[in-house]
């Protein structure tokens, strides 16, 4: 007798096994032609990745990364990232998570001056106010990466953009949340199959973390009603010790959290 699902598991394994093989040419090609060519078709290879981040294969993830990597080596990562600016919109989570991941891999893997900075601060913003709690995270993530970058003193881009997002009732307490995660000291990380290892709420963290950032993340939403009401989060500070009420206040932020005990951060960025 047949069994049906072995043959089906067979099958997908094969085709998984074909996509990445087709990802991986296709990024080996990218690699040797000329960069006026590689730029012409950045936009078209990256539509036609669109799919592919929305597998739960992980070797199909890790294939669609490493062939993003392999574009921003052909070109810039300034002209593979602008051309995914409706991938960051896209109506599916899970796209939108892996196209926040790809600009969190891109800053940690590329010197910071490849980058418009401002110009990510306006792309990876409005994701902290996502509905789905994975692209929240991510976000939260990307952040704390897009402020290691911008450097101590130089934050004003990202406080002005989550500032500007703040100013609608319903996404009151975000500025609070940021400031948090950035009071962590802690960066994500590229793992060895290139994709995203958060530094907060990890599968595997043994700790039980507390925090409005963690808050955030847990619980935002798009809804009519604030996610954290003025009243909540006056307490929730009056509980902290002063050391953490100062880091988390604006004036703070004029100095990363981080600065002070280098050996504390994940990763230092070139």
């Amino acid at each position: 007798m047949i069994d049906v699902s072995l043959i089906i598991y067979i099958v997908v394994v094969y085709i998984c096994q074909v996509i990445v093989v087709t990802l991986d040419v296709i990024g080996i090609v990218m690699l040797h032609v000329d960069a006026k060519t590689a730029k012409t078709h950045v936009h078209q290879v990256m539509v036609s990745l669109t799919p592919r981040m929305l597998d739960s294969n992980v070797m199909v993830r890790k294939a669609v990364m490493q062939l993003v990597m392999r574009l921003m080596q052909a070109t810039s990562p300034v002209i593979v990232i602008d051309s995914m600016s409706e991938t960051v919109r896209h109506k599916q989570p899970r796209v939108r998570q892996f196209a926040v991941d790809i600009v969190t891999a891109a800053l940690l893997t590329h010197p910071r001056c490849e980058f418009d900075l401002a110009a990510l601060c306006h792309m990876a913003v409005p994701t902290l106010v996502d509905q789905k709690k994975c692209v929240r995270q991510a976000a939260m993530e990307c952040v704390a990466v897009i402020a290691q970058a911008l450097g101590a003193g130089k934050l004003q881009p990202l406080m002005s953009s989550v500032d500007q997002l703040e100013d609608d009732v319903k996404y009151e307490g975000l500025m609070a949340a940021v400031q948090a995660r950035l009071a962590r000291r802690q960066l994500p990380s590229v793992s060895d199959d290139g994709l995203i290892e958060y530094a907060v709420l990890t599968p595997s963290a043994t700790v039980r973390l507390s925090g409005v950032d963690i808050d955030w993340v847990k619980c935002g939403s798009c809804s009519v009603d604030p996610l954290v009401r003025p009243e909540s989060l006056e307490v929730r500070t009056q509980s902290m010790s002063p050391t953490l009420r100062h880091q988390m206040s604006v004036k703070s932020l004029s100095k990363l959290p981080w600065e002070n005990e280098t050996s504390e951060v994940c990763i230092v960025l070139q």
